[in-house]
């Protein structure tokens, strides 16, 4: 792998990692010289061991751990993990989240409390066990996947929301605790990312074109867009982030456009929305 080096000799630990944003992180990170370890839910094992296949395929350091995030033992073995193998831990990218898309009154309570578990929870529980090894060496990165749903009501996913409303509590609230011991704490809010999650939406022009109308850059993101926000904020260049949630939506929070839009989607390729002329 030809690195640019801003990440060499640098250890982080990527959840979420087996596909969509955390798979671009992880990437992104291995290209800058980054060594890995790669955290993702046991049912993404498969996954994950091609992800770390074909990093190391590339010449990267890896590491994997197929386990749950919402489970202590998780947070406490990758931290290990990276230890053995690195001994060090640099930055963590706090990825890993689900949610579900349905109708208000038809959500159950399970939903609500399984994306508690993994967005909330394990967020938690992965920085703070990662915080406590920064916090004895001198100091570290982390940043965490936030969402534009962490600041608007977004319909047909209140249990989403909610979860990623605390999301945005947690990076404000660790950033002003971890600062003393040299650690900073941001956060990353995608709107629409093209991924395994969101393909079958934007693929179906009925639907799709009705949040496309909300996007002035009339596109979904790749999830390459965002690793490279994550690598901002996990490196140097940032130095003087912390608390902060960059948006990268898009556009979608920004405001609204009311021109040169139709409310079907064109002949083409639904993966990549044009704009439309004017009628």
């Amino acid at each position: 792998m030809s690195a640019t080096g801003t990440f060499s000799g640098r250890a982080v630990i990527v959840t979420g990692a087996s596909s969509g944003i955390g798979r671009a992180i992880s990437e992104r990170l291995a290209a800058e010289g980054a060594d890995l370890c790669l955290v993702a839910a046991p049912q993404d094992a498969g996954q994950l061991n091609e992800v770390a296949r074909v990093l190391e395929a590339r010449g990267a350091n890896v590491v994997q751990l197929a386990s749950d995030v919402g489970e202590p033992e998780t947070a406490t073995r990758a931290v290990e993990a990276t230890l053995e193998r690195f001994g060090r831990l640099d930055s963590l990218a706090d990825n890993a989240g689900i949610g579900y898309f349905e109708e208000v009154f038809e959500a159950p309570l399970e939903h609500l409390d399984q994306q508690l578990r993994v967005n909330v929870r394990g967020m938690y529980l992965m920085a703070m066990a990662a915080a406590k090894e920064m916090a004895r060496r001198g100091g570290g990165t982390i940043a965490c996947t936030a969402s534009t749903a962490s600041f608007i009501g977004e319909e047909h996913q209140a249990t989403y929301n909610i979860s990623k409303g605390a999301v945005a509590g947690l990076i404000r609230s660790l950033a002003v605790d971890l600062a003393p011991y040299g650690i900073r704490v941001n956060g990353v809010a995608p709107g629409w990312v093209l991924t395994p999650a969101t393909e079958e939406i934007v693929a179906d022009a009925s639907q799709w074109s009705k949040h496309r109308t909300r996007i002035p850059l009339d596109r979904p993101g790749a999830p390459a867009e965002i690793a490279a926000v994550y690598a901002f904020l996990l490196g140097e260049e940032s130095s003087y982030m912390t608390g902060s949630i960059v948006v990268c939506d898009g556009g979608l929070t920004a405001g609204y456009r009311f021109t040169d839009w139709k409310a079907v989607e064109q002949p083409g390729d639904p993966r990549r929305p044009r704009r439309l002329e004017r009628e």
